[in-house]
Formats: structure tokens, sequence, C-alpha cells
């Protein structure tokens, strides 16, 4: 949890700032000066075409998904067994993701994983769980990141992220910013927005505002007005619009835990293809506090505080039943009805909650 041991209801208490405040003002004070809210926004632009085919976690055989919940739960028993916010997070996947009782779970070695998962797509899918779970363990464990190490050698797993766990065992923040850096995947793009100056995207912005209650370019436009966001960030960031329509789309607030359920809905949406790296910069912000604010303590285990294990697998589990990834060009959708388009993404309709935006 770094130098802090920052309670679970950190951002929750008078006169902390809200989250739109730190991910759109403040700015991190290192050599290279990183914009917040750009990192939270990297993602992918998505592909036209048609519907991505169902992930496979939702259409597995009992027997690989039980040996999925396995090995997370194997490769996370390390001295003395998993933290309590590892297991939320194991019971809430298990339940929401892999669909079989945590107590199915069963003693599952590396080669066994190996030979028990054979999809290339859902290995990686299961060592980027892993990496996550390394993230959520405080303190980072050096037992943990070995273990781990051992498993994706076994998957044949070498995409760069366990790096970043690695990173934060050893506390170096410049190192996290680096090795993110180069496994970060495309910014997400709107090209209704793309290219345009500030006097032309404030009125394209202010447009919107005009268009029926219940679209989703109104929503938009009701999104920045509720949480106060301006339309051009305050310092040299780029506008945050893409990522802001995913928040519209997908129904999500933005609270700690509605930023990380988010990305963990939009990685289900793209079938595990890309966003993972913003779910690691989520984390890295709100989970690890490798990320400082300026006068800010870091913001730590926001997956340890009340339901946000489970928000974070159900965010992922909507994500996984939406027809394919909803990130892309959305111009053509701007005056339709938010819940007509939500219904041909798949989307399901967002239940009224405390980290949910709802019109």
């Amino acid at each position: 949890m770094g130098a802090s041991e920052s309670p679970p209801g950190l951002l929750s208490g008078p006169g902390f700032p809200l989250l739109a405040d730190i991910m759109r003002v403040q700015r991190v004070e290192w050599a290279f000066e990183v914009p917040i809210r750009i990192i939270i926004a990297a993602g992918a632009t998505r592909q036209s075409g048609p519907a991505q085919e169902t992930f496979p976690m939702l259409h597995l055989d009992l027997r690989t998904r039980t040996s999925v919940i396995g090995t997370l739960y194997t490769a996370t028993d390390v001295e003395g067994g998993q933290t309590k916010e590892q297991r939320d997070l194991l019971e809430a996947l298990a339940r929401h993701v892999m669909r079989v009782p945590p107590s199915a779970a069963a003693m599952t070695s590396p080669r066994e994983a190996a030979a028990a998962i054979e999809k290339p797509r859902l290995r990686r899918a299961v060592g980027e769980i892993l990496v996550m779970l390394e993230l959520v363990r405080h303190p980072p464990s050096a037992a943990l990141t070995s273990r781990v190490a051992e498993y994706l050698t076994e998957l044949g797993i070498e995409d760069g992220f366990q790096q970043l766990a690695a990173d934060y065992l050893a506390n170096d923040r410049e190192r996290v910013y680096r090795d993110w850096e180069r496994v970060r995947q495309p910014d997400l793009v709107e090209p209704f927005v793309a290219g345009m100056g500030d006097a032309a995207l404030t009125q394209k912005m202010e447009a919107l505002g005009d268009l029926p209650a219940g679209s989703l370019g109104r929503g938009l436009f009701d999104f920045y007005r509720r949480n106060g966001f301006p339309w051009i960030p305050d310092d040299d960031q780029d506008n945050l619009i893409p990522h802001d329509l995913t928040h519209v789309l997908a129904g999500y607030g933005t609270t700690p835990e509605a930023e990380v359920a988010l990305q963990g809905f939009l990685v289900g949406a793209a079938r595990g293809e890309s966003h993972f790296s913003s779910l690691l910069a989520s984390l890295l912000l709100f989970e690890v506090g490798m990320l400082p604010f300026p006068g800010i303590e870091p913001v730590t285990a926001v997956l340890g505080r009340p339901d946000a294990a489970e928000l974070f697998a159900a965010a992922i589990e909507r994500g996984l039943e939406c027809h394919g990834d909803i990130a892309g060009d959305h111009q053509a959708l701007l005056s339709r009805p938010l819940a007509e388009v939500r219904a041909e993404l798949g989307i399901s309709e967002p239940e009224p909650g405390p980290h949910m935006f709802v019109l």
C-alpha cells in the first residue's frame, strides 16, 4: 500500500476531491509528468465488422472452468493463503465469470494448468487475472510474484504485463510508468471530435445539449454537466470524450470503484483482445497507489472496499454479454435513444446505484 496505509474509505470522506477533479485537473509531478486522465483513457479502437464470437468463458465446459478457478486459487495461495481482498475478488470472479462455486477449486499445478487450459486466448485471460491478483495483494509478495511467473511460463504468456507487478513489488514508480508505457494499447478515438480546435470542440459538445432527452449524445452532455467536467481539459491533456462516452454507454459513474469496473467491462466486451492496459492503469491508480497526485495521499485497495469486487466481476460479466467491443466511432448514434443503442450493442441496462451513471 506504499508509505501510507490508506483506509478503505479514503475517497469518500468529507472534503476529499472528487475523482473527476483528481483525474482531469491534477498532474503527476515526476520528471516525465504523465497526464493521469490520458492513462485511464488508453484502450483500443473498435474494428468495424460482424459481432465478435462469444468469449470462451461463457461456454467453456465445466471441467475447464473448474481448472481455471483451481489455477487462480492455487497460484495465489502463498504465505498463509490469499488476503481477504484476493479472496473476495476470486469468489466474485468464480460466480460471475467462471460461473462455478468457489468450493469447486482444486489444487492445480502450473503443468496441470497448461494441460487443462489449451486455447491461447483463454490462457492470456488467465494470465491477466493472475497479474491482477498480484496487484490486489497488500503488501506485495515476492513469493506470489515468483509463483505467478511459474504459471505464466507454463502457459506460454510473455506479454510483459507481469513486469508491472514486479515494479509494484519493488515500489518503483518510475519503472511502473515506463513499463506501462511499453505495454499500453492505443488511445480510444472518436472521429466526431478528433482533431478539433478548442472552439469547434466546445461548439460541438454544447450542441449535444439540444439533442432529445434520453439520446446517446444528450447522455454524454448530461454526463459532463452532472460531473462538472469542462469540455476542454485545463492543462495540455487531450480531450477525454472517447473515454467518457464509454462511461455513458456502459452506465458507470466516476467513483474509483466505477472507473475500475468500467475497464473490466471494456475488457470483457472486447473478449480480452484490448483494454487490459487501461485496466492495469486503473489498478495502478486506485489499487496500489503507484501514480500519486500532488498533495493527495495515494489511493489504495479500491477492490477491497465494500461490494467493489462484486461490482468489478459483474462488470466483466456484463461486458462478456455484449456483442463486441463498444469503443469506436459513435457519431451516427448520437441522436438515437441510448436504450436503443445499448440494445444493439448487447449492453444490459445499468441498475441505479452509487457507482452507476443512469439518465
